[in-house]
C-alpha cells in the first residue's frame, strides 16, 4: 500500500506590517532602556551606542530623539523627576484631612533616589558642570503640608509656624535621602552603624519619627530631636547602695 504524499504549495502568509513607534513612544522607550541600565549599572552605563544595541536601533536614531548623549541625560534626569513628581501629587492628594503621611514621602523619594539611581547620576552630573533648570516640584506637597500645619495650630491655639519653616522641612527631608542614596552606608559605618540594608531602613524610619515630631503643633525648634533621642535612649539604672 502506496503512501499518499500530499504536496502544499508556498505559503501564502504575508507578515503583519510592523507599526512604527510614534515620536513619544520612542522617546519613552529610550529613556526606559537608560534607566535600566541606571539602576543595573549605574550613571556610567549610560551610553548611547549601548542603549541603541540594547533597542535594536542605530545611534543617529537615539541622536534624532535628544541631540546628543548629555541631551539624553537630561532628558532622563527629568524623566525621574516628572515621575517622581506625579507620584507625590497622587500621594498627597489621597491624604484626607489634616493628614501628613511622612513615611509615604520617604518611600516615595527613597525609590527614585536610591533605588533607581536618580541621586548618583544627578551627583555625577553635578560634578559635570550641569544645574537643573526646573524649579517647584514640590510647591504642592509644601502648600498641602503647610496647610494642615497651619490648622493644627489653630486648633491648638499655638502659634503658627512660618511657611519658610515648612518649605524648610521639605529640602531637608529630600537633602538627607539624597545623600542617603549615595553614601549613607559610609557614614553609617563612620559612627559604629552597620552598612546594611536594614540599617539604612532603621535610620529612614528614625527620620520619619523626626519629622513626625517636628510637624506636631507647638513643637519649637529643637524639640523633636530632644524627643527622638529621649525615646531612644536608656534610661539610667539606680546605683546600689
Amino acid at each position: 500500500m502506496g503512501v499518499a504524499v500530499i504536496q502544499r504549495g508556498p505559503s501564502t502568509a504575508v507578515a503583519r506590517p510592523r507599526r512604527r513607534r510614534s515620536a513619544d513612544e520612542a522617546r519613552r522607550a529610550i529613556l526606559e532602556a537608560a534607566e535600566k541600565r541606571l539602576v543595573e549599572q549605574g550613571p556610567g552605563a549610560i551610553k548611547v551606542q549601548a542603549i541603541a544595541r540594547d533597542l535594536g536601533l542605530t545611534d543617529p536614531a537615539i541622536h534624532y530623539h535628544f541631540g546628543s548623549q548629555d541631551g539624553l541625560v537630561d532628558a532622563l534626569i527629568r524623566f525621574g523627576g516628572r515621575r517622581l513628581k506625579d507620584g507625590v501629587h497622587e500621594a498627597v492628594r489621597s491624604w484626607s484631612g489634616d493628614c501628613v503621611d511622612v513615611r509615604q514621602l520617604v518611600a516615595l523619594i527613597r525609590e527614585t533616589y536610591g533605588d533607581r539611581g536618580y541621586a548618583r547620576l544627578a551627583a555625577w552630573m553635578a560634578l559635570a558642570g550641569w544645574t537643573s533648570r526646573s524649579g517647584g516640584m514640590y510647591d504642592e506637597l509644601v502648600d498641602r503640608v503647610h496647610a494642615a500645619r497651619v490648622r493644627r495650630a489653630r486648633e491648638n491655639r499655638v502659634a503658627e509656624p512660618d511657611r519658610e519653616d515648612t518649605q524648610h522641612l521639605v529640602v531637608l527631608l529630600n537633602l538627607v535621602l539624597f545623600a542617603d542614596a549615595i553614601s549613607g552606608g559610609a557614614f553609617r559605618r563612620s559612627v559604629g552603624l552597620p552598612a546594611e540594608r536594614a540599617a539604612g531602613e532603621r535610620f529612614r524610619e528614625w527620620l520619619a519619627r523626626l519629622l513626625e515630631e517636628y510637624l506636631q503643633p507647638g513643637v519649637d525648634r529643637g524639640s523633636a530631636s530632644r524627643a527622638v533621642f529621649d525615646r531612644g535612649r536608656a534610661k539610667p539604672s539606680a546605683k546600689r547602695r
